[in-house]
């Protein structure tokens, strides 16, 4: 298991994704899940997006990158939402349900973050078939 050492942890504890740094361990927050699997899902590599979060890429190893990947994948397609730390009740959740759950704070903030990830999947997409087109066309 990887050791952070003190420098590491104060360095890492300075980023807004980070919710908590032990000896052993690292934390995200669920924006960070949620901002990870949006650029995950535009065909970022998970170093690009680590780079782009501003984490320094020195601290991780090729192993804990791809099982940051599979968590984060496992969670998005979950169903349930990103969970925050070890304590599983703090999870944004996907679906509200009731009117006053629409208009709590949270929600509003997982509706816009749901609207971002929309709008970069349907610019992927027009990517996309710009790209299918202009090869139609050669």
């Amino acid at each position: 298991m990887k050791e952070y050492t003190d420098a590491q942890r104060k360095e890492l504890q300075k980023n807004p994704y980070v919710l908590k740094v032990s000896k052993y361990k690292l934390y995200y927050t669920a924006k960070f899940k949620e901002d990870f699997w949006v650029s995950y899902q535009a065909g970022n590599s998970p170093r690009k997006i680590l780079s782009d979060f501003g984490f320094d890429l020195s601290i991780f190893k090729q192993k804990q990158i791809d099982s940051l990947v599979q968590h984060i994948k496992k969670q998005a397609l979950s169903g349930n939402g990103f969970t925050e730390g070890e304590n599983r009740q703090r999870r944004m959740s996907m679906k509200a349900t009731d009117e006053a759950e629409l208009s709590s704070p949270q929600s509003i903030t997982r509706m816009q973050s749901e609207l971002q990830y929309l709008r970069q999947e349907v610019e992927f997409l027009k990517k996309i078939i710009i790209a299918d087109n202009s090869e139609k066309k050669k």
